[in-house]
């Protein structure tokens, strides 16, 4: 027997089935890494400017298609989850603090104003681009698969964060180091589940396009490439962000359970 949909979810009002779910996320992901490829015909100043204009119209493309970026129809209260909430919050910000980002966004604004800027454009359209794909199309699209399924957020996060963390096994393709490459894939998912759960208890895409933005603000980030560090402190520092991303985001499904539970209880 079949459980119940869960019906709280923004996604199952639009109607939308699977198979244009996986459509939409398909021509998404084909358009959004075509931009990049296309922009490189054009100049160091106008490259950048144009690949954030396409991506604005693509993210507007998908708002109009999913008729939502939210998760819930109506955020339920936190409960108890709120302590959990304020706990990932001040590990995010820690996290933030041992990438040593501070120092990168003072030398992103110390830069020549055309560098600056070509840093700004291509962070703020990875920052979109990126989280309207894994927390937008992906997400929403296993929030289908796994709709009548109790933890269907908790399973909806994991998937669509592996998924978005192998996607930077095609830096392989571009001669990225094989070591480099993987500690992507992995911090990309540790990322990739902090941000779900960003998205989850804020209901809201633009926390998330933020703060992937922040991450991404760099002074190189238009030619960089990856450089393998010690596998030690990131297997360390990015296990405790998905395990803590984990927790929340088991706990908060938990909760909203039990009031769905509640509800169907009274009706």
């Amino acid at each position: 027997m079949k459980e119940k949909k869960n019906n709280y979810l923004a996604i199952n009002k639009t109607g939308l089935s699977i198979k244009w779910l996986t459509i939409a996320s398909l021509v998404y992901l084909l358009i959004y890494t075509e931009a990049g490829r296309i922009v490189t015909a054009f100049s160091e100043l106008w490259a950048p400017i144009l690949y954030l204009v396409i991506v604005c119209f693509l993210a507007l493309g998908v708002k109009i298609f999913y008729k939502t970026d939210r998760v819930f129809i109506k955020l339920p209260k936190e409960g108890k989850v709120k302590i959990l909430t304020i706990i990932f919050c001040i590990m995010l910000m820690a996290l933030y603090f041992l990438m040593n980002l501070i120092t990168s966004w003072v030398q992103v604004f110390n830069l020549m104003p055309e560098m600056m800027w070509s840093s700004i454009c291509v962070a703020l359209a990875a920052g979109i681009g990126e989280e309207f794909l894994c927390r937008v199309t992906l997400f929403n699209l296993f929030t289908k698969i796994f709709e009548n399924k109790q933890y269907v957020l908790l399973w909806s996060s994991i998937f669509s964060s592996v998924l978005f963390g192998l996607f930077h096994l095609i830096n392989l393709g571009h001669g990225a180091a094989i070591d480099a490459t993987f500690q992507q894939v992995y911090y990309a998912t540790a990322i990739g589940l902090a941000f779900s759960y960003l998205h989850i208890f804020t209901n809201r895409i633009w926390p998330c396009i933020l703060m992937h933005f922040l991450l991404d603000l760099q002074p190189n980030i238009v030619n960089m490439n990856a450089e393998a560090s010690p596998w030690g402190p990131i297997l360390i520092i990015f296990g405790i962000v998905i395990i803590v991303s984990i927790i929340c985001i088991y706990t908060f499904n938990k909760r909203i359970n039990k009031i769905e539970n509640e509800k169907r209880q009274i009706d």
